[in-house]
Parts: structure tokens; sequence; C-alpha cells
């Protein structure tokens, strides 16, 4: 480790600092100096044995045994005594800075021991841009004197300590105990390993995350030993007094007091954001019960409280949970894949109970295999198991499952095996945290602490006129919450209006977020007309026009109009028409919602053997294979006019007849029946032929 001095102009301390996404917000103290530079304190660390260090997590990684590890710590013990840079303030306080650089490093983040903050005093960490800030922290976010903080970008945090002038005899203590060098990470984009994990992975705002919008506040990613990452969730107990009470795995656990409970990192779409989304955090937990044989760890959320909880608008849940080892019919987990934003995965077969972790306990896991071509990768360990009501029956122990081995199964160790095992006490079982009052309940609802959430929706449907024109439309609004800042989505990401309109026929659910963040989900039915079909019945035409066809109209909106066209100037306004000579009619029907489906029905004209007098002729072959006779009787011979149509009344052949005979070559032509009509100005005669090569 190095040590030198670093100069940083006040100018760039005054800039504007982004939002903080842990502690209470607002600006280092810095801004308060009149000075024109600060010189303070900047240690420096090495760079590790990277190589050796991605050896080790390609063996984690694979089975998910551990916390998907993204960086080194190295410990230290800098504190305000024996490192930084002290300088007074013009208001008759004081700051203490001091700077820490991991070569090469991707992120830093920092663990604090022995920290004391008197009221009034606050604690920030930021990097040298000036475009990321965690802070201010006072002395509610730490447990046991211990803080730990989210990952800075870059290669450098800056710690600023101020002390208020009226505690210039109570300066207060703390120790730099971790400098995490963060290696991992995909995302130019601030600290997260952000789309870092496979690409068959589901956002949570894709339709199928929809109806498990609670299941989903309710999932955090866990930073755990200043360098892993897995992920937990919060977890009701039958009280229904929102204590912030975290399940995740057994082999996620390290010291809690510094971990890093991250909520609401997820994309608000089912693709994938260009940057990353924001995100909130609290940190410090303390132990309250974990075992190895189901892989079971749960922790209580100590730092930046409030009123005993995790603050409203942090937008959490707690599910319930069923202990009572029945089969789920099917299950999703929502989850953090190796450090990334929040993702989605189904199970719609039932789980089967397994032993396939190495427990010393038969069947202390539930067994499943991802569907709808999900997955779990590393970082997804602890992740919550949902049964088909919403509930959590265990926590992910590990697996083959990935992008590439989507047949492998995962396996969680079960909320039944960690409730009461035999010779278990508090230090060991979920019973005696999560089933405090012994109500002995066997399942449990989940419980939603957001007050003055909204109370009541409506909402209008506009049905689709047509079928497949998209024209649906609904709108929802609400009562009883606060409206500024309301967002509704129905899928396709969230807006300010509650009208989606260009909806086909279907059931859509709308998640309603109002201005305090409480949500809730609207399911509607945009209903519609069956696609409007025509068919019927054809009559041929046998003799002089008496040819018909009978309409059948199917789906649609009644009443209907009809408007027929056909040979000539036919038309008609019936549903049936009839009276018809052979040809082609064309009808177009339009039902009451202006919908209009066109339909063509042919009349064959197959009129038997007369029309005006009788030509009598004789005719041979028939059937034939290409070549048929005409022979004229003496009485009838002539100039004749022969013609040969298919039953479409496509005319086939033509020619002229002037003798006694004539030879009539159909060989190109295909198989099948044909009218062979022969004519003149007095007569004509038509005669069915069958040709058959």
């Amino acid at each position: 480790m190095k040590k030198t001095l670093l100069l940083v102009s006040f100018a760039l301390l005054a800039g504007t600092f982004t939002f903080a996404q842990q502690g209470d917000g607002g600006n280092p103290r810095t801004q308060l100096s009149t000075a024109k530079a600060i010189n303070f304190e900047h240690r420096q660390f090495a760079k590790p044995d990277l190589a050796a260090l991605k050896a080790e997590d390609l063996i984690n990684d694979e089975q998910k045994t551990g916390p998907w590890r993204f960086g080194h710590n190295h410990y230290t013990d800098l504190n305000l005594q024996n490192s930084g840079t002290w300088t007074a303030l013009a208001n008759g306080g004081a700051i203490w800075q001091l700077a820490l650089t991991c070569e090469g490093a991707l992120t830093v983040n920092l663990t604090f021991e022995n920290t004391v903050i008197p009221e009034g005093n606050e604690l920030f960490v930021f990097n040298p841009e000036k475009d990321f800030i965690l802070g201010s922290f006072k002395q509610y976010h730490t447990y046991e004197g211990q803080l730990g903080t989210e990952l800075v970008p870059g290669n450098t945090a800056i710690v600023e300590y101020y002390v208020a002038p009226e505690n210039m005899n109570n300066m207060g203590s703390l120790t730099v105990g971790t400098v995490t060098h963060g290696y991992r990470t995909a995302s130019e984009y601030m600290e997260k390993a952000f789309g870092s994990s496979g690409n068959c992975n589901m956002n949570v705002a894709c339709p199928d995350g929809i109806p498990y919008e609670n299941q989903i506040r309710a999932t955090v990613m866990l930073v755990s030993g200043s360098s892993g990452f897995c992920t937990g969730s919060m977890i009701n107990n039958t009280l229904n007094d929102a204590t912030p009470y975290v399940l995740t795995a057994n082999h996620c656990y390290s010291n809690p007091a510094n971990w890093i409970f991250r909520f609401n990192w997820q994309s608000a779409n089912c693709s994938n954001p260009g940057s990353s989304p924001s995100f909130v955090s609290l940190s410090g937990a303390t132990l309250r019960s974990r075992r190895t044989p189901s892989d079971f760890c749960l922790v209580e959320i100590t730092g930046g409280l409030v009123n005993g909880t995790v603050p409203d608008a942090y937008n959490t849940y707690f599910p319930g949970w069923d202990n009572s080892d029945t089969p789920p019919t099917s299950a999703v987990c929502v989850h953090h894949p190796s450090g990334d934003i929040k993702k989605i995965s189904f199970d719609d077969n039932a789980l089967t109970s397994a032993n396939g972790m190495g427990s010393a306990e038969a069947n202390s896991q539930w067994r499943l295999v991802w569907d709808r071509s999900t997955t779990t990768e590393p970082g997804s360990s602890g992740s919550p198991l949902f049964d088909q009501n919403g509930r959590i029956v265990g926590q992910l122990w590990g697996g083959g499952a990935s992008c590439s081995n989507l047949s492998s199964p995962d396996y969680y160790g079960k909320v039944s095996y960690s409730w009461t095992p035999a010779g278990s006490n508090s230090t060991n079982q979920l019973k005696f945290w999560l089933d405090p009052n012994s109500a002995g309940n066997t399942v449990l609802d989940g419980f939603d602490p957001i007050s003055n959430c909204l109370s009541t929706y409506t909402y209008s449907v506009t049905p689709e006129l047509c079928f497949g024109d998209d024209d649906g439309a609904v709108t929802v609004s609400f009562t009883g919450g606060n409206s500024s800042g309301a967002t509704f989505n129905i899928g396709t990401g969230p807006q300010a209006s509650g009208t989606f309109s260009g909806l086909s026929q279907g059931t859509y659910t709308v998640v309603v977020i109002d201005g305090d963040a409480c949500p809730t989900n609207v399911t509607v039915n945009i209903s519609g007309p069956s696609q409007l079909t025509t068919g019927g019945g054809v009559t041929n035409e046998t003799v002089a026009n008496n040819g018909a066809v009978n309409l059948t109209v199917f789906g649609g909106t009644s009443p209907f109009t009809y408007a027929w066209s056909g040979p000539g100037s036919f038309s008609a306004t019936t549903e049936d028409i009839s009276g018809l000579a052979g040809g082609t009619y064309t009808v177009t029907v339009t039902d009451a919602n202006g919908c209009t489906t066109t339909t063509n029905f042919t009349v064959n004209s197959v009129v038997g053997l007369v029309d005006l007098d009788l030509v009598n002729f004789n005719l041979y072959p028939n059937p034939s294979n290409g070549v048929f006779n005409v022979v004229m009787d003496n009485a009838d011979k002539g100039m004749y006019a022969i013609e040969v149509t298919d039953l479409d009344g496509r005319v086939v052949y033509t020619a002229s007849m002037n003798g006694d005979s004539h030879t009539i070559d159909l060989g190109a032509k295909a198989n099948g029946t044909y009218m062979l009509q022969v004519s003149n100005e007095k007569s004509r005669t038509i005669k069915r032929i069958v040709l058959k090569k």
C-alpha cells in the first residue's frame, strides 16, 4: 500500500452530486470550505493476482456453491488518528478526508468498523468525478459500529467525514477495515455488473412477470463479505409487523453487519435498458438463524430503517411462506444472476423432493428444471422460490442450470426442513422468528406495509370492434391514493396515463403504482366479436337460370347487410340468392360494427341436354384419354360452333365445324369433367364429357 497526498480543487468538490443510492442524501461538507484547494492523503493498493482469482471463480460459478465473487478484499486499519487529512472549515467545524485507490479496479467498496457518528456529524463516500455519492451516513445506518458501502465506480473512493462545530470535542470514530478491489463487472455505467447475465435471463418487467409484482418487490441483491453477490428476499412473520427479515442461503453467509441490501434494481421494461437503472440500498444486519443441512440463513436488517422497518419509499413487500412440504404444482424464482439486474424464472411443472447437493438429510431440497427458456446463474444463490400461490417454499442452494444448460436441474433448500428441525433452537430454525406468537400456521400470506396506498380503482374498456383490428382500449383510474407521479404499466413500460389503446382481444394486467410507490394489479378483459366469415351451399344451374346460393354468416355482430354482384349487371341485397345462371357471384357482408368480409361463390352450369332446339350428334369415346369425336346426324349437317368449358366456366377449347364430323383434342388439359357445347344460330346441345388419361 502506497501513501501519497491527493490535491483536489474546491471547484471539483463544489459540483452537483448525483442522488444518493445509500444513506440520507445531501452533499459533502467540503462545499462549505473557502479554501482554493485541499490536500489530503491518498492510499494506493496493489493489483491482486487476477488470474488466480478468476480460476477460483470458475469452480464456484459452475455449481453456485458460494456468493458470486466480484472483488478482492484488502484488509486495513485506517482511522481518524493514523491516516487521512484534517481540514478546518470556516463554520468552525472540520472535515477528515482519505482517498483510497485500487490499481486497475473497476469498482471500489468499503467497510467501516468501530464507527461512532455523533448527532450532527456526517460520513460520505464518493468518486473523484463527483458523479456518484453515498451518504450522508448517520449513526442509525450502522450496526454494532459497522457499515458497508455500495460499489463506487472506478478505481478510487474518497472518504469524507464531517465534524460539526458543536462536536469538536466529541469527534466520534471510524476505521476503514476493508477496501475491496472490484475486478468483475460488465458495465461502464457506475458499479453494477449490469448486463453480465446470460441472454436467456428474463427481465422482471416482461409480461410473464407482471402477475408476480409483489414477489419482485420483495427480492433484493446482497453484497456479502464485501466481495460477493447473492440474492435474498424479505419474508413475513405471523405478527404481520414488517420486521425486516431477509431469507437467503447459508452458503452466502459472512458477517452480516456490513452486508448491503440493494432494492429495486431492475429494468422498467422487458428489454434491457441502455444504461443501468437506479436503486436504493440499506446496510447492516444481525444474524437470526442459519443451518447447513437445509442451507438457509435468516438475517434482520438493522441499518437505515424508519420506524423499525424498510422505508416506505423503498416499496418493498413481505411474502408469505408455506412450511407444509406439499410439492408445489409450479414455481417462480426472482433473482440477480451474476450480479445483474433483477430477473425472473419459471418452472411450469410440479416440483419433486431431492437430495442433490449432498445434504445429510434426505429430501431436504426441491428439485426443478426451468421452463420458458429461463434459468439461474451464480449470484442467484439464496434467491426465493415461490409456489403457485406466491409463497416462499425454499431458497436456492445450487445446481447446474445456465443459459448453456437449460435442462440441468437446480436445488432449493426447503422451508419445511428449516422450520423446526429435530433438536433445533432459535439459532438454527425459522419457526422461532417467523412464528413469534406460536400461531401454528403451515401457510402464511404476504404483508404489504405501505400506508396510504390507493384504496379503490375503476376502469373502462372499449371492446375490439372487428376481429383482428387491434382497436380495443382500456382506461384505469384510482382514488384513495396519491395520484401525483402515478404510473401505469400494461407490460410495455410505465407511463403517466392510465389509457392504453391498440389492444387486441384478451386478458391484460395493468400494474398501477401511485405517487407513494404503492402498487396494485388491475386485471381487465378486452372482449370483441369472433372473426366475421361466410359459408354457404351452392346449387348449380341444371336448367336455364335455376342456380342458387344459400349464404351462412359466422361471427361478427348482427344485424348484417349484404351486397351481391355477379355476371352481367346482376346485383342483390338479400342473404340468399336464386334464379342464377352459371358464373361467379361475389358477396360483401357488413356487420353492425362496420366490419366486412367478401366471398366469391361459383355456380356451375350443368344444363342437361337441350336449350332451344336440339342439335343431334354422336360423341365418342366418352370418357376419353384426350381425343373426342363429334359426328353429326345427316339431317343436322352444316356450320356449328364448338366450345368446351371446365366446371368453373372457363373456356378451354373452341372450334368451328362445317361438315359431318370434328375431332376435339384435349390431351394437354387436366383430367376432369368438362362441358361440350355444339351450337348454331337456331339450336344448341350441351353434353358432359370426361377426360381421363
